[in-house]
Formats: C-alpha cells, structure tokens, sequence
C-alpha cells in the first residue's frame, strides 16, 4: 500500500490523503459524535418532562395542603375506637357511600376500604385524619375507578407513625 501510495503523482497523493482525512472524520462523526449529542437531547427532553412533573406535583400539593374545605373531623375522641373515628370523620368528608370495610388493627391500626371514592376527597380526608385524630398511613393502595377521578382505596391507617 505504501509502494502504491507513494508511486502516485504528487497532485493524485494530495487528493488521495485529503479524501482520507475526510473518510476519517466522517467516521468519527458518524460513529462517536452523532449518538452522544442524540443520547444528550433525548435526556434533555426527558430532564424538561419530569421538571413538569414536579412542577405539577407541588402545585397539587400546596393546594390540597391550603384547601379551605378540609372537615373539621376533630370530635372528642377519648374513649372512642378507631372504627367510630373512621366512620365519622369520613361521613363528614363525603365518603359515607364510598367506605365500604374498616377493621381494627390492634389497639393503634385500623384496614380502611373505600370503593369509587372521589381521589380529591379521599385526600383532603386523609390530611383532616391525620391533623385530627394522629392516625397515618402505613399503606396504601389506589386503583382507577371506572369514573374519571375516582379511585378504589385500601389503606392501613396507624396512631403515632410520625
């Protein structure tokens, strides 16, 4: 190759390492450059989507933590029992029709079902539980209702979590 090379013309080597050169950087480029400045508008994009998520997500939390309706769940609750702090403070949120199980876990627990509850509802209830009664969640459980935004919830509320 380099007998052939250099029994070329002076003009034919020029043109010859000049197309090499240019082979070259276009493999460069096509090979290493080009995917990483694609991998980096792609995590660009994905950065500026979930910077819209959060931005979302705290609107939503500062107005469901500001919201002025939050039932007042707050009834003298010494001597009663969990199932009638339950069943009360969620008669007064709405969410009469939607509890359909609450169960006694131990002295400080209690398992909570609420059936095509309204989320928005379900949510200010559980902050007015918690303000009110101390009771907060150990777990929980949200799948899609039928209805736009509504939601079946199972939820295991415990006194002295925080």
């Amino acid at each position: 190759m380099k007998d052939w090379f250099f029994g070329l013309e002076p003009r034919e080597r020029l043109f010859v390492g000049v197309g090499a050169v240019a082979v070259a950087i276009a493999i460069i480029w096509g090979l290493l450059l080009s995917p990483l400045y694609g991998a980096s508008a792609t995590t660009a994009s994905r950065i500026e989507a979930k910077r819209g998520t959060l931005a979302f997500l705290r609107g939503a939390a500062a107005e469901l933590a500001g919201a002025a309706n939050v039932p007042d769940a707050r009834p003298d609750l010494a001597g009663q029992s969990l199932v009638v702090i339950i069943d009360r403070s969620a008669r007064q949120a709405g969410l009469g029709a939607a509890l359909t199980n609450n169960q006694p876990i131990g002295e400080d627990g209690i398992r909570v079902r609420l059936e095509n509850a309204s989320f928005e509802a379900v949510a200010r209830w559980l902050g007015a539980v918690d303000a009110s009664s101390g009771l907060a969640i150990e777990s929980a459980s949200f799948d899609r209702a039928p209805d736009p935004g509504r939601v079946n919830a199972s939820l295991t509320l415990r006194q002295g979590l925080q």
